[in-house]
């Protein structure tokens, strides 16, 4: 191939730079050009004014300075266009006219099932495992998932001492919507009492009971950290435990939240509980160093691919060794539950 086009989609991830950074001078160093496109698939169906505005020719000097930044200088953006198959084969059109043989995308699930469907349709795509939820099953890691926890970690580090200062309990929400990783590894990392993730059953009531519990041994805080989709496998029934409880009657039926648990949390232990959520403040700041070097290597094997004229793929590591797998056998599989880091953060806590 002469040319190629890198492009990042879907929700920015702390690494994709480095990404970019890697595949652009890794395919200058083998004779290739490359385009960048802006705001993902958006800027590759070229609806602007301005053709600055969805791509740009690549140099060595584009990537500069860009290693140690968050976020995508690409700039990203989820597309429904882009599920319609019409628009789907007008990129291809878009991408041929300006000499293009193949695309890097830099995203997650969703940015992966168009980068299989583009594949499928004839145009060789290549893919790299940027989302900080961690949540691909074919790969140890994905791209901003260091980062994101290594943030998670500060933050809350931070809470447990104004905590233990003021001898309450802190429920800590932080991002994972389907999957539990930032969490998981969070509590263990952060040596939390509790950990409320998506993949497994949770009560409230065991979470009161442990509150308490540490109440009676001294603890002087307490440190339960939340992925933002747990509510999926709670099993207490909310209703009943308000309308037993009189200073909790205002938010019987209400929508769960993070603030209404704190507050039920507050009632059934007996311990003053703050809710906190972290929130896209993971997503933000520079990447950490392995994320940088995982980027950095991820780039280059995934121009490598393409310079194989091997396509219709995704890069990933296990064992920190570089691997690639077909979209077809990986687009929908989420990362398989950890039940040892879940026992071992019970056992820890004790």
């Amino acid at each position: 191939m002469q040319r190629i086009a890198v492009m990042t989609s879907g929700g920015d991830a702390p690494g994709m730079n480095a990404a970019v950074r890697s595949v652009v001078r890794a395919a200058i160093h083998n004779d290739m050009s490359v385009i960048g496109f802006k705001r993902g698939y958006n800027g590759m169906l070229m609806r602007s004014r301005d053709t600055h505005d969805d791509f740009e020719i690549m140099t060595r000097k584009s990537v500069s300075d860009k290693i140690h930044r968050g976020g995508t200088f690409l700039m990203t953006a989820r597309c429904t266009d882009f599920l319609d198959v019409e628009c789907q084969k007008q990129v291809i059109k878009n991408l041929r006219l300006l000499g293009i043989e193949g695309l890097i995308g830099i995203g997650g699930d969703g940015t992966f099932r168009g980068l299989n469907a583009l594949n499928e349709l004839g145009f060789p795509t290549v893919g790299i495992p940027g989302t900080i939820d961690n949540d691909m099953e074919y790969t140890d890691y994905t791209l901003g998932f260091d980062s994101a926890l290594n943030t998670a970690c500060e933050c809350i580090d931070r809470v447990r001492e104004t905590s233990d200062s003021h001898e309450r309990a802190s429920l800590i929400t932080v991002m994972g919507r389907n999957c539990g990783d930032i969490a998981l590894h969070t509590a263990l990392a952060c040596g939390a009492e509790y950990v409320m993730i998506p993949e497994a059953p949770w009560s409230i009531e065991s979470i009161a009971n442990r509150i308490k519990w540490g109440m009676l041994n001294g603890k002087r805080s307490t440190i339960i950290v939340m992925a933002e989709g747990a509510f999926a496998s709670l099993t207490s029934n909310v209703e009943k435990i308000c309308r037993e409880n009189e200073s909790l009657h205002g938010i019987i039926n209400d929508t769960m939240t993070s603030s209404k648990l704190a507050a039920i949390l507050e009632a059934l232990s007996g311990q003053e509980t703050r809710s906190t959520i972290l929130g896209y403040i993971q997503r933000g700041g520079s990447p950490s160093a392995q994320d940088r070097i995982l980027g950095s290597r991820f780039g280059e094997y995934a121009v490598n691919l393409l310079r194989d004229d091997i396509s219709g793929r995704a890069v990933g590591i296990r064992d920190n060794k570089l691997i690639d797998m077909p979209f077809s056998e990986i687009v929908g599989q989420p990362q398989p539950f950890r039940a040892e880091l879940m026992h071992l953060v019970s056992v820890l806590a004790r």
